[in-house]
């Protein structure tokens, strides 16, 4: 049965992470734009391929590509781990209210 000090611990969890929240989630798409950027810069300063696609293929196959997307990876687990905690923590809160509403009702 989930009672107060549980919808307590619910809600300061919510708001202790706020701030950690957005952060994960903006290193998300920080980089993905940092990927763009990078393909972008590999691209551009390839002289020696005429051809973009090839110039994009090399990138794709390239150490630096490799590790952009690991760290890409590794920001994007620890996004959805949160977010998927945060939700959690929500509907913690969403079935207490649940409870408590049937409860004033005598159903429970």
């Amino acid at each position: 049965m989930i009672n107060e000090e549980r919808l307590e611990k619910s809600l300061q969890y919510l708001a202790e992470t706020d701030e950690k929240h957005a952060e994960v989630t903006a290193n998300v798409k920080y980089l993905e734009r940092q990927l763009k950027r990078s393909k972008a810069l590999f691209i551009t300063a390839d002289t020696t391929l005429k051809s973009i696609s090839a110039k994009e293929q090399l990138y794709y196959a390239s150490e630096e590509y490799n590790k952009a997307t690991r760290e890409l990876y590794d920001a994007e687990v620890k996004s959805t781990t949160l977010e998927n905690k945060r939700d959690k923590e929500g509907l913690v809160i969403d079935i207490f209210r649940t409870l408590e509403a049937s409860r004033r009702q005598h159903n429970i």
